[in-house]
């Protein structure tokens, strides 16, 4: 279940949360925060996000490399909760 607590944040009740800022998303697991590079797209409600900066969690958790399972599981967690917001990511 997701749910808007604030504007440009999405929550869901499984411990993550996407919140959109100018040029990066940030996406919150629990107490880990990751900022992943992403650009506002021509079409209305589709953002593109780049894959590649997804690669550590931000201090103190900084050490903790994302390994591919990882990788693909915060993708789809992304690619959720803004398919439940009537809106598309495309990763690049």
């Amino acid at each position: 279940m997701f749910k808007i607590p604030k504007v440009n944040v999405i929550e869901s009740d499984e411990g993550f949360s996407v919140k959109v800022e100018m040029t990066r998303l940030v996406y919150t697991e629990g107490p880990k925060t990751l900022y992943i590079d992403s650009e506002i797209l021509a079409s209305p409600g589709n953002i593109g996000i780049w894959k590649e900066s997804i690669r550590n969690w931000e201090p103190p958790y900084s050490h903790e490399r994302i390994d591919k399972n990882k990788h693909d599981a915060i993708v789809d967690n992304i690619r959720r909760a803004f398919h439940w917001k009537g809106e598309s990511i495309s990763v690049t």
